[in-house]
């Protein structure tokens, strides 16, 4: 198992890297390249989530082919402003609504075919996300990519290593408190040490903020990574595909992406437009 793991990291993370600082950044062809990229993603994570939230029929069928399309139109509408308002919206359901589902645990079952517009709402703004950071610089992109890690690895260390309390036991019996407060911790950190230049305005913005945003973005990591555990639990699901030997399927690896990425694309759009 590990040895699969490790093979799949070893192919995939080059792949993942060249994408980010080599396919071009400037001119129609490079526009369309890194679009394409996100577009695999998009349609991958999709093809799971109609098998996740239990859509059926030609939706579900179909499901991944619809993705693509509304993703490549949302594509056309890269205009800054509209950008931050779907970014603002995307941020506002994990910050707000996600605790409550996490509360309340409503089942995916109960709303059918209609989980194809929740699979939207969670999916299109992440891989925008990775458009508008992108446009920032590789650098940028891969520094939010990498809280995903750092919270992960930060939560898991120190969760092993002072857990007693159970974050969410019915959702996540292996979380802890502790690995939350470690995860936070790592995070703040790894944002003391980041390069702020690559970011527009990074370096005018005062340590404290940059603390605050880290904050953030781990709780945003923490919520993305609980709702799908949370959907894999109500459906009796391990892994959301075996897409990726030894790592599961692509929802696996990205849950806590699809929170991170529209929260760090609102506030580097908040800052750059105003």
């Amino acid at each position: 198992m590990l040895k699969t793991r490790v093979i799949t990291v070893l192919l995939l993370l080059p792949l993942v890297l060249a994408a980010i600082f080599y396919l071009p950044q400037s001119g129609s062809i490079g526009y369309l390249a890194w679009i394409s990229f996100c577009g695999l993603i998009m349609v991958a994570a999709s093809w799971e989530w109609q098998r996740l939230s239990g859509m059926q029929g030609l939706v579900a069928k179909i499901y991944p082919i619809l993705t693509a399309v509304l993703f490549a139109v949302l594509c056309q509408l890269m205009y800054a402003s509209v950008l931050l308002g779907l970014m603002l919206a995307a941020s506002c359901f994990w910050i707000f609504i996600n605790p409550v589902w996490l509360n309340k645990k409503w089942p995916l079952a109960a709303a059918g075919n209609l989980n194809a517009l929740l699979g939207w709402a969670l999916l299109l703004p992440a891989g925008l996300a990775m458009i508008v950071l992108r446009s920032a610089g590789p650098w940028a992109l891969l520094a939010v990519l990498a809280i995903a890690w750092v919270a992960d690895s930060a939560a898991y260390f120190s969760g092993k290593a002072f857990g007693k309390h159970k974050l969410a036991p019915k959702i996540s019996p292996g979380k802890s408190w502790e690995g939350v407060v470690g995860g936070v911790v790592g995070v703040m950190i790894y944002v003391y040490f980041l390069p702020k230049h690559i970011f527009t305005h990074g370096e005018s913005l005062p340590l404290v903020y940059w603390l605050f945003i880290a904050v953030v973005l781990t709780a945003a990591s923490v919520m993305g990574d609980l709702l799908e555990s949370l959907f894999k639990r109500q459906i009796g699901m391990k892994d959301s595909s075996n897409l990726l030997p030894g790592h599961g399927g692509v929802m696996d690896r990205v849950d806590s992406l699809l929170a991170i990425l529209p929260v760090a694309a609102a506030i580097y759009l908040a800052f750059y437009l105003f």
